[in-house]
């Protein structure tokens, strides 16, 4: 947890109006830090600030935000409201089919995490409804069948952070970028937003990077990693068909061209916002 912690920096506390962003490692730098780590402690319930001054500082270091002097119970709390000031959910999967797994310590850990956030438990296939598992199964719900691994196991067990309806994703310099981009610019600056739910003509809902809601144009920004597989090239090109069969126009863009030629990936956008101008002028 204080890994993703360093990781979202400086996004801490989002929404609380507090922006660590500004903070940098000197003097004055430090100062800010103890200002908005007080202004973090009066706008979210439980924040204690000689915490998130403390742990402000380390991440500023760029080192884990570990702080002495705090007993877990009160680190992992501090991490969460850190993380995710409105609530925080870990999923965590079961190593189903290990022989040694420690099950009734599985539990036992979950129950005691489920004090401090919400918390998701993934399992291969459903365990007998007994102890130690009796505890955590009632309301269980089998959601589909287990994925083929695509990854290696030591990726796939990596901390994920949901990206974050209405802004670039903390974890994404792609994303990032782009809104720093879009953001300066004059023509574009206040036409899109990231990471939006559109409802089809189908009933799916695919989360998009990015859209332009009144003229329905959708940009995805597209990695090798997540989207360079069969699957997720087949599934990328369903996703499109279902936008398009609802009025949406997909502009599909490379990690790589953004960061190799950004203001030809903003001439790309700039191109579909005019056409959908003149589109929509033509229509009424």
């Amino acid at each position: 947890m204080a890994s993703s912690a360093l990781r979202l920096w400086p996004r801490w506390y989002a929404g609380a109006g507090v922006d660590f962003g500004i903070c940098t490692n000197d003097s004055l730098g430090r100062h800010a830090v103890r200002v908005l780590a007080n202004e973090a402690a009066k706008n979210v319930a439980g924040v204690q600030s000689r915490w998130a001054e403390l742990a402000a500082l380390s991440a500023l270091r760029a080192k884990l935000p570990l702080i002495d002097g705090f007993s877990l119970a009160a680190s992992i709390e501090q991490l969460t409201k850190a993380i995710a000031p409105d609530g925080l959910v870990m999923a965590v999967t079961f190593p189903d089919g290990e022989s040694n797994a420690p099950s009734d310590a599985f539990v036992r850990a979950l129950e005691w995490i489920a004090q401090f956030c919400g918390v998701v438990v993934l399992f291969d296939s459903l365990p007998p409804n007994e102890p130690p598992f009796d505890r955590i199964l009632h309301g269980a719900r089998i959601v589909g069948e287990r994925a083929p691994a695509t990854v290696p196991r030591s990726e796939a067990l990596a901390p994920w952070i949901a990206p974050w309806r209405g802004s670039p994703h903390p974890l994404s310099d792609i994303e990032k970028k782009v809104a720093t981009m879009l953001a300066a610019d004059v023509e574009l600056g206040a036409l899109f937003t990231f990471n939006q739910t559109v409802t089809t003509e189908r009933g799916t809902q695919p989360r998009v990077d990015l859209l332009w809601t009144e003229g329905r144009l959708v940009v995805e920004l597209d990695g090798y990693e997540s989207h360079g597989s069969r699957s997720a090239f087949a599934r990328d090109r369903h996703r499109d068909y279902e936008l398009m069969l609802s009025g949406y126009v997909v502009l599909r863009l490379a990690n790589d061209e953004i960061a190799q030629d950004c203001e030809k990936a903003l001439e790309k956008i700039r191109d579909l916002v005019r056409l959908r101008r003149q589109t929509m002028t033509m229509e009424v």
